[in-house]
């Protein structure tokens, strides 16, 4: 599934910041002394902290051991523009060992291509159960085992406030898209907030590897771009794009 989503997140008991500034007013009946010196402690916190930044990653996840794999993953492109996939390139980034990536043309855009001789599961033991006298009736079995996903993860300051309104057409987002469409947001959010704008749409991953006929594998490729910033508490709104 591929979704973009777009909208404000603000954390708990402060009021919700756009990208202008805001400077707040108190009725002192005259002491203006006292009005200048709240807007300095709003003030400087607030351009003192406030940043701006993109960070896409790309997750593999798998039960069982992969050899040779060749992995062509969607790419954060705005006009032509590469940064962030010139910073993966360029290995300003995170990302697993043995991991080799670069940027290749293919006929559905430019794509991030990543190439490891295996993936190698990082198993962890499974917990301990309890004794079946122990469990009540909606106890959850135990699982084999369980094992950590690898991953590139790269983040790019962004020199302007990010529009993460309206970050179609003005933004960076995951490439290629096809058959975008408007979906309706049906998650909890607050009755005097705006819903944030979601689509569906269609896309590609190329994924050729040597693996047991019963591996599970999945591929995640996600772009976030945050504005962010200090009022007595972190604030801020944020857009995301993903594809599995």
């Amino acid at each position: 599934m591929n979704k973009m989503e777009v909208g404000t997140k603000v954390s708990e008991g402060e009021e919700g910041y756009e990208n202008d500034h805001k400077t707040w007013n108190l009725d002192t009946g005259g002491g203006s002394g006292v009005c200048l010196r709240i807007d300095c402690h709003i003030h400087y916190p607030y351009e003192g902290s406030y940043r701006s930044e993109y960070h896409y990653q790309v997750t593999v996840g798998t039960d069982s051991d992969l050899h040779n794999v060749t992995l062509y993953v969607t790419l954060p492109i705005f006009e032509e523009e590469l940064n962030i996939g010139e910073e993966i390139v360029a290995k300003n980034a995170s990302q697993s060992e043995g991991w080799d990536c670069d940027l290749v043309e293919t006929e559905h855009g430019t794509m991030l291509k990543i190439h490891a001789e295996k993936m190698i599961p990082d198993l962890h033991a499974p917990p301990v159960p309890l004794p079946e006298e122990e469990c009540g009736p909606d106890a959850l079995s135990c699982p084999a085992q369980t094992h950590a996903s690898e991953r590139v993860s790269a983040r790019v300051q962004a020199d302007h406030d990010i529009n993460t309104k309206n970050p179609a057409g003005n933004e960076p987002t995951l490439l290629p898209k096809y058959n975008l469409a408007r979906l309706v947001y049906r998650m909890p959010h607050p009755e005097d907030r705006t819903p944030p704008a979601c689509y569906d749409y269609e896309s590609r991953i190329y994924a050729n590897y040597t693996t047991s006929p019963d591996a599970e594998v999945s591929i995640h490729a996600e772009l976030t771009g945050a504005n962010n910033w200090w009022v007595y508490g972190w604030s801020g709104n944020e857009y995301q794009d993903w594809s599995a």
